[in-house]
């Protein structure tokens, strides 16, 4: 009788153990699956993070380089002026036209 009584008790806990097993896999998934979620989500946040940052250093490599660009075009410019008033002021024409 105690045999039996035994394996009841042995096949009850194994039962139980079954349906904790489950519960516990079903659990670990969704676990898994929020875990998943959410890491994707933060993903997207640092991808637009990153896209924000990556804009900026574009634009201020931009504006830096169009800065260089009008320093020179400033140059050439005075120059050009100077060249020019130079002309005016010895009584030669600038714009390549013959005068009569």
């Amino acid at each position: 009788m105690s045999s039996i009584l035994t394996s009841l008790r042995s096949l009850l806990s194994s039962i139980i153990g079954l349906f904790a097993s489950v519960i516990q896999t079903a659990a670990d998934i969704c676990t898994s699956i929020l875990s998943a979620l959410v890491s994707g989500i933060e993903s997207v946040f640092g991808l637009f993070g990153t896209l924000g940052k990556d804009a900026f250093d574009l634009v201020s490599g931009l504006v830096g380089f169009l800065l260089g660009n009008i320093v020179i075009i400033g140059v050439l410019v005075a120059g050009f002026v100077g060249y020019t008033v130079y002309q005016q002021r010895q009584g030669k024409s600038v714009s390549g036209k013959k005068t009569a």
